[in-house]
């Protein structure tokens, strides 16, 4: 059977708890575990580290070119700003399934959005967020 639109899960992206129109797409949050590989007689062997890097998740909007919502992507990036990332999972029917919660994210990433003579009042924002730490609560 093929997965239809309405059988997709979706996202729904908070920044300091308010909801930014235009998302077109978000990465997923991986945790990392670093690895070191121990030397013995013939083999090596890899155990962990303790050391988990924080994901860089990518972020894509569709926003107005001079809005109120690309002004808020220029100040998180050209002003350092800080912010709490709240990724809330829902399935088709609108029912919450899970959240991220990426705390004090910074914008590592920012590109300056080309002119469209297609769509020229509108941008398409590409960016990376990368999280102090990151809490995941299964169930929402």
């Amino acid at each position: 059977m093929a997965q239809t639109s309405s059988m997709v899960a979706k996202r729904r992206i908070l920044w300091d708890g308010v909801e930014i129109e235009g998302l077109v797409n978000s990465g997923a949050v991986r945790l990392e575990d670093g690895i070191v590989e121990v030397p013995e007689l013939l083999k090596i062997t890899k155990v962990g580290n303790g050391i988990t890097t924080m994901p860089e998740v990518p972020f894509t909007y569709q926003v107005k070119r001079n809005g109120t919502a690309m002004q808020f992507f220029q100040d998180f990036h050209r002003k350092r700003q800080q912010k709490d990332c709240i990724i809330i999972y829902v399935d088709a029917s609108g029912a919450e399934y899970a959240r991220d919660l990426l705390h004090q994210c910074e914008c590592t990433f920012d590109e300056v959005p080309e002119y469209d003579a297609a769509a020229p009042t509108y941008a398409k924002i590409n960016f990376n967020a990368i999280p102090k730490f990151v809490d995941s609560i299964p169930g929402g």
